[in-house]
């Protein structure tokens, strides 16, 4: 024993002595009694003993981190402790001695402790993995690092990450850029902190004896998500579901926004347990969907943003200034300017990067170079090929790795792009307990839980069909006697097998129980802030449940079905046997594939052949151009359906070549050698005509994308054109509408100046418009009630109104009446009602089912008369509107709102001599079976109508739109004709106000003149 050590064991026991007896050192010899004094034990043992079987695994991604330096921690109380683990599934004993049996077996737990790996270092693929003790709970906080000269990082950006420093092995075309999909060195951190509770199930992952599992990825959003959990920590909070739901959602909306923050909605219980997808390299087990996709959209270009910011920046610092803003509660508008401009920046890139994605998921090169040169002109010719090929070939590995398909994909793009359209959020908007954020996500949530269900459903159906062949299997095995009997055994189990492959039940069910677990701790965030997701928490563990329970029946399936494939081998008299039997079975599988893929390039070759052939006789005509884009449409879609079975198809005549080869290793006889020869030239001349065939077939695409983007192109072409010639008769129904409407405002309007200007006396009054003097007017003062007539024509208004007094008060008008446009248009007013037009000013409702009419009036007034008194700040208008004679039919709906200003822009009262009125009105209805909407702005100064703003949206019509304002206050209205038919806009032509109309720059080059367009009669030319 150390004497030190035991010294202090003596002095202490000679103090305690002391202390308990009273008795000193310095007693008289004669004392009667004596003190014995034992030093305290030191050699007693203790064991203690953990269980290593809670695996935590993930992915760290920002493109892939290889060789990343990994560490785990605890988080506690703020602060970051050392934890027990190990890199592999075991128990640890330890023994030791101390003083006490707990004093030892805490020695001994520190020893297990002390033995815990340093750091761990993630895989090729940056998967990560680790087991911690059984009995653990708290937070884990694990780091993730490389630097300039240690592990590396994925270049997931598409316009490259920067230049390497110096020549690099990882520069695979020599051009010194760090290329999209190349490795590179660079400081980066990231974290994450997951919950582990002990109670908490998981389904089983890691090795064999695994109680529980935890996925716990690492990414930009899981850093960001720490960074506030390590806040709730170091403020004395604790880390839950709860805590960490929130640090999820807040992540989501402080740098995504709302938008995006709901199409990612699985994430926001817990951020770690997806998003984790590098796009250069998707595999199996990943999910691409739109919220994956805004995810991978923004990370991608920090990425960018980092790399072309000065060389004094690195991710970490782009992280750095992320952490603040998400710790300040917003990025965008942030007051450090730095965090503003990082915020601003982002938006405009992440623009970029996701029509680039728009892009990539259509699988045309062509469109990927188009779009690249759009962000990127400063490309070259031999860049933008070698990225477009890269692009295009990371979109098909997603495909066939099962992680989306062609129209999931690019649906996913079209939506993603749209959710990062606006990043971020401002005020209110982050707000983690907005009604309406938290409604619309759970809403999406219970959309996303109905389609696992319905996916479950399907796995479960399939599972079932082939359970029901296991069972022939086994029964043909039990009633095998004869050689040709277990000949058919044993090619059904092999077939079986091969149907268990092809079937993908397996990845499937991995996937849905991945995003089950996702959907789980999303609903069980949303609870904390709504009980509504009740039903979606009993809803989502009801799936992991059921998820889990397929997961284990197919764990057993497989084990069954590969004994029933063993025990019909051992059936079977020799292995030259067997051999034969398994040869035969893979070969009648690549004779199968090797027709059904003929079969369906036979067809899809012919379909483009139509296509070609409809496209040549087309012409400029549209209806012909639309079945030529429709055949070339059907030609692509078959390409897609057949390309995702060729890897199927040409593993089938592989596998059938090599289990040829190993009959003829096995054979024995002559006749079985000579057999096996043939196997052997059967499947290799297949295996060789189906591989070119394959070949032949993938090269064929580029043609048929761009076969398809040539006659997509011409469609939209003459769908534009056709959209322009029918602005003839919208403009006829927008003037006639609007000429006729106006004048009865204008109309109504001096008539009710004229009364309030004479401070009438109770009663029926009647009078004369003061500046319509064809028009006559009756007028109640008790009852509001105005009757207007044309002496000159056959034109009425009957309108009636009320007062509603307040600080503002409202002038209420409700009216119908049978009016004449100037060019003799007969317009019907239609549907009076007080109390919808009453609602309607109230803003109670957005439009009314009534014709209606509110003057605002600023100060309190109790009668109409009144208003002789104040100004008029504003009036509006909402008129049911019919044509019932003339050359083109109307029925819908004009609105309008009437403002003034001065000269300066400053807001004056309506009626007031020298101001500037400023005309906002909307038309919105259908005209010979053509329904639009028409958006207008007007301006009236000196008695000068000029057109400002005119936008005809065609809402049937391949959403064409017609849109044109002034660039200026003296040039012409410019503008462009677009069609909305997708989400993504095309426009199909430019568009320049001529004399009496406008004339369009299509595409294609044409040039039209369209004369005679007059929306409100109010060119400037």
């Amino acid at each position: 024993m150390n004497s030190k050590i035991y010294r202090s064991y003596l002095s202490v026991s000679v103090a305690l002595t002391l202390g308990l007896t009273g008795c000193s050192l310095f007693d008289s010899e004669d004392s009667s009694s004596t003190v014995p004094v034992e030093p305290l034990p030191s050699n007693i043992e203790g064991s203690a003993s953990i269980d290593f079987n809670v695996f935590i695994s993930g992915k760290a991604v920002k493109g892939t981190l290889r060789g990343a330096e990994l560490t785990v921690k605890e988080l506690k109380n703020g602060e970051f402790v050392d934890v027990a683990y190990r890199s592999e599934l075991e128990t640890i004993e330890k023994t030791a001695t101390a003083t006490s049996e707990a004093a030892a077996i805490e020695l001994a737990r520190s020893q297990i402790l002390s033995e815990s790996p340093q750091s761990l270092l993630t895989a090729d693929d940056g998967t990560y993995g680790f087991y911690i003790d059984q009995q653990f709970s708290g937070a884990l906080y694990i780091t993730i690092k490389t630097t300039k000269t240690s592990g590396f990082i994925k270049c997931d950006a598409l316009l490259g990450c920067g230049d390497f420093a110096e020549s690099s092995d990882n520069d695979a075309n020599s051009n010194s850029k760090i290329d999209f999909d190349e490795w590179y060195q660079d400081d980066l951190t990231l974290n994450v902190v997951k919950e582990i509770t002990a109670q908490s199930s998981r389904q089983a992952r890691g090795a064999e004896g695994t109680t529980k599992f935890y996925v716990a990825n690492a990414t930009i959003f899981t850093t960001l998500a720490s960074e506030l959990l390590q806040k709730v920590s170091q403020d004395g909070g604790v880390v839950n579901a709860e805590s960490v739901a929130d640090a999820s959602l807040n992540t989501l909306l402080i740098l995504m926004g709302p938008e995006a923050a709901k199409d990612a909605v699985l994430l926001s219980g817990d951020i770690s347990l997806g998003g984790a997808v590098d796009f250069t390299d998707v595999n199996s087990e990943d999910t691409i969907d739109a919220g994956t996709l805004a995810l991978i959209n923004v990370a991608s270009t920090l990425q960018n943003i980092a790399s072309n910011s000065g060389s004094d920046t690195t991710l970490n610092s782009v992280l750095e200034t992320l952490k603040q803003g998400v710790n300040d509660g917003s990025l965008k508008g942030n007051e450090d300017a730095v965090v503003a401009q990082l915020a601003a920046t982002l938006q405009e890139e992440v623009n970029k990067t996701a029509t680039v994605f728009v892009a990539i998921a259509s699988g045309d090169v062509e469109a990927i170079k188009a779009a690249l040169k759009e962000v990127a002109p400063e490309l070259d010719d031999e860049s933008l090929n070698e990225l477009a090929e890269k692009a295009k070939d990371a979109r098909d590995q997603a495909i066939e790795s099962g992680a989306t398909d062609e129209n999931a994909l690019e649906d996913a793009a079209e939506d993603s792009k749209n959710a990062v359209g606006d990043l971020g959020c401002e005020g209110d908007e982050c707000n983690t307990d907005d009604d309406a954020l938290i409604n619309d996500s759970l809403n999406e949530l219970l959309t996303a839980i109905a389609e696992s269900q319905t996916q479950l459903s399907s796995l479960n159906e399939t599972f079932t069909g082939l359970n029901t062949t296991l069972q022939t299997v086994i029964g043909l095995g039990e009633a095998a006697q004869t050689q040709q009997e277990k000949e058919n055994y044993l090619k059904a189990a092999d077939d079986l097998i091969a149907e268990l492959a092809s079937s993908n039940l397996q990845q499937e069910t991995s996937i849905l129980a991945s995003i089950s677990a996702q959907a789980l701790a999303s609903a069980e965030g949303l609870l904390a802030l709504t009980a509504a997701a009740q039903s979606a928490v009993t809803s989502s563990q009801a799936l992991v449940n059921d998820v889990a329970s397929l997961n284990t029946n197919i764990g057993a399936f497989v084990a069954s079905a590969n004994a029933e494939r063993d025990k019909a081998i051992a059936a079977l008299d020799d292995a030259s046997s067997a051999a034969k039997v398994l040869a035969e079975a893979a070969i009648e599988r690549a004779v199968q594939s090797e027709q059904s893929f003929n079969s369906a390039n036979s067809d899809y070759q012919a379909q483009v052949v139509e296509a070609t052939s409809l496209f040549a006789s087309a012409g400029s005509d549209l209806t012909a151009l639309e079945a030529a884009f429709a055949s070339a449409q059907s030609a692509l879609d078959k390409f897609n359906t057949l390309n995702v079975l060729t890897t199927d198809i040409l593993s089938d005549v592989d596998l059938a070549k090599t289990r040829a080869d190993e009959y003829l290793v096995v054979a024995r006889t002559d006749a079985q050698k000579e057999e096996a020869e043939q196997f052997v030239a059967a499947s290799t001349t297949r295996q060789q005509t189906v591989t070119a065939n394959v070949t032949a077939f993938k090269a064929s695409e580029s043609d048929t994308r761009s076969l398809n983007s040539n006659i997509s192109f011409s469609v939209d072409n003459a769908r534009g054109k056709s959209g322009t010639d029918k602005m003839t008769s919208i403009a006829f129904v927008t003037k006639e509408g609007a000429d006729a409407v106006f004048n009865a405002g204008e109309i109504v309007y001096d008539v009710l100046r004229d009364i309030w200007d004479q401070n009438l006396d109770s009663g029926s009054h009647s009078g004369t418009a003061p500046n319509y003097p064809e028009w006559t007017y009756r007028y109640n003062t008790d009852t509001y009630a105005i009757e207007l007539n044309n002496t000159q024509g056959d034109e009425e208004i009957l309108a009636n109104a009320q007062v509603n007094s307040g600080a503002t008060s409202k002038i209420i008008l409700t009216w119908t009446g049978t009016l004449k446009s100037t060019d003799g248009q007969t317009v019907m007013v239609k549907s009076p009602d007080l109390a919808e037009c009453e609602r309607w000013s109230l803003d109670l409702i957005s439009q009314p089912n009534a014709s209606c009419s509110v003057v605002f009036i600023d100060g309190s007034i109790t009668t109409i008369e009144d208003a002789r008194n104040f100004d008029a700040s504003s009036a509006k208008t909402f008129n049911i509107v019919e044509f019932v004679d003339g050359q083109y039919g109307f029925n819908g709906t004009l609105s309008s709102e009437l403002t003034s200003t001065d000269s300066a822009g400053n807001a004056v009262p309506l009626f007031v001599s020298g101001a500037i009125e400023h005309l906002n009105v909307v038309m919105s209805g259908t005209t010979e079976s053509l329904v639009f909407t028409a958006d207008f702005e007007l301006k009236n100064e000196d008695d000068n109508d000029d057109l400002g703003l005119a936008k005809i949206m065609l809402n049937d019509f391949n959403g064409y739109v017609f849109n044109v304002n002034l660039l200026d206050t003296d040039g012409p209205l410019v503008g462009d004709v677009t069609l909305y038919s997708d989400t993504t806009p095309v426009k199909v032509g430019d568009v320049i106000e001529i004399t009496n109309g406008f004339r369009v720059t299509y595409v294609d080059g044409q040039v039209i003149d369209y004369t005679d367009i007059d929306f409100l009669g109010q060119n400037i030319n």
